[in-house]
């Protein structure tokens, strides 16, 4: 019997669904190269810390004909990595297939996408359509006049601008060549071994072994942490066993800076006066602290979407996705789901705001102004962005000089509910009377805010007052 399935593509790897049922993968973006043998996915991740020097977790964000050069083979591209992993998954996939819709990510270009479609022709695959996966995400539907999508590969970070009405319409794509699940796990991996040194003298990094113990167990123990806020962690080292238990805090100090940039990132696109969600997909979910940031970011909905979101939406717009035979195109907008809000609901969970994303409002009179040398700016419901370089078309404060820690735009004031608050957009922090901001503060008047290092003073102050 024929029928369609869909395989959602990308750097965090190969996830697909058939028409009818049945799931193909996850299979991790990752590939070992140990003389002839050829490890992919799965197989390659459990022996990753083993032989890091042979591994290769950059070709599905390469997708190009370069050699990848030593240690690997002499003339192995990303080309040929991608061509073996999606073959992997293509073998399970084939039997009785007769149409492919592909759902990849908007920064792909049309050179990569011309390799990618060379590649499925030698295997076969009988491609229908190709569709953006942030796109296909988002079409389920939900609430919100804007959509943004977030995503977390293994080399980079992607946030997707989603323009939502009868339908959906891809408006803006910000790539964040930064850093990547590869980067965050290695800085977790520091963090939990930089514990058991300090704690227990034993240092998991010293041995390839236990290096891959730490790297298996990694997940389950920040899964742990996430629901129960705390969880031990035991290794197998000669002779003993080693445990030691951590906190979720620890987790999310390890990779702070990433989570605050990706916030500050989604908090910079969010505009103002319009109702947005934020999706999240299941691989930036797993960011310690990220979920609490954007809870906080004023305005935005959270909304955490399952793993097969992109694949299950190409298939669903399926129709809206198919390319007249021989002239294939790349959709960047689908209809907006008219079905029942299960279909919503089995493709994503809707996080709600925590309470502790919303400071209670101090007493007394809220500051209406903030000043800045003699420069008084009203703190109204159109936040002010203070920075080096706020975007044009907002409301900004700009701290002229230069001032060492000072982001472009680094912190924003608001009113809301008859109050004002503060809400850092930085990856240096923000002070208020002393103190780092922890996402977002209410202020009163005579608060102080210190942005830099040696620090810019801002002064909070009620109109009376100017």
């Amino acid at each position: 019997m024929a029928r369609t399935i869909s395989l959602d593509l990308g750097d965090s790897g190969l996830l697909g669904l058939a028409e009818g049922g049945g799931v193909f993968g996850p299979s991790p973006g990752c590939a070992l190269v140990l003389g002839e043998r050829l490890f992919l996915g799965e197989e390659a991740r459990q022996r990753s810390r083993l032989s890091p020097r042979l591994v290769a977790s950059d070709f599905w964000a390469r997708l190009d004909a370069d050699p990848l050069g030593p240690p690997f083979p002499q003339g192995l591209t990303s080309a040929d990595l991608v061509h073996a992993h999606l073959e992997s998954i293509w073998r399970k996939a084939k039997a009785g297939t007769d149409e492919v819709i592909l759902a990849l990510p908007g920064v792909y270009d049309e050179s990569q996408m011309g390799v990618l479609l060379g590649i499925t022709q030698s295997l076969a695959m009988p491609v229908g359509g190709l569709v953006d996966a942030a796109v296909a995400a988002a079409s389920a539907g939900f609430p919100g006049e804007r959509l943004i999508h977030l995503d977390l590969g293994l080399r980079r970070a992607v946030a997707t601008e989603i323009r939502q009405g009868d339908s959906l319409v891809r408006e803006r794509v910000v790539r964040i060549d930064r850093f990547g699940l590869d980067e965050i796990h290695d800085a977790q991996m520091r963090g939990a071994a930089e514990a058991f040194v300090r704690r227990e003298r034993f240092d998991p990094l010293h041995d390839a072994g236990t290096e891959q113990q730490l790297f298996d167990r990694l997940p389950a123990l920040l899964a742990a942490l996430s629901r129960e806020g705390r969880a031990t962690l035991a290794l197998a080292a000669p002779g003993r066993e080693v445990a030691i238990e951590f906190l979720q805090a620890e987790a999310e100090e390890w990779t702070a800076a990433f989570a605050t940039e990706l916030s500050q990132q989604v908090s910079l696109l969010k505009r103002h006066g319009e109702s947005t969600s934020v999706l999240v997909s299941s691989h930036a979910a797993r960011l310690p602290g990220l979920l609490a940031r954007l809870a906080a970011i004023r305005g935005v909905e959270v909304v955490i979407l399952q793993a097969e979101a992109a694949a299950a939406g190409a298939l669903r717009g399926r129709a809206a996705v198919r390319s007249p035979s021989g002239a294939l195109r790349f959709v960047t907008s689908l209809p907006r789901s008219d079905g029942p809000k299960g279909a919503m609901d089995k493709a994503a969970a809707i996080l709600p705001l925590p309470s502790a994303a919303v400071p209670a409002a101090k007493p007394g009179p809220r500051p209406t102004h903030v000043l800045l040398g003699s420069v008084a700016r009203a703190i109204t419901e159109e936040p002010l962005v203070v920075g080096a370089a706020p975007a044009a078309g907002v409301r900004a404060l700009r701290l002229e000089g230069e001032v060492a820690g000072v982001s472009r735009a680094h912190c924003r004031l608001f009113e809301s509910g008859g109050a004002a608050f503060v809400e850092d957009l930085s990856t240096f922090g923000t002070f208020l009377n002393g103190e780092r901001v922890p996402g977002r503060a209410a202020l009163a008047r005579g608060d102080r805010i210190r942005v830099g290092s040696p620090g810019i003073e801002l002064w909070l102050i009620t109109a009376s007052e100017g």
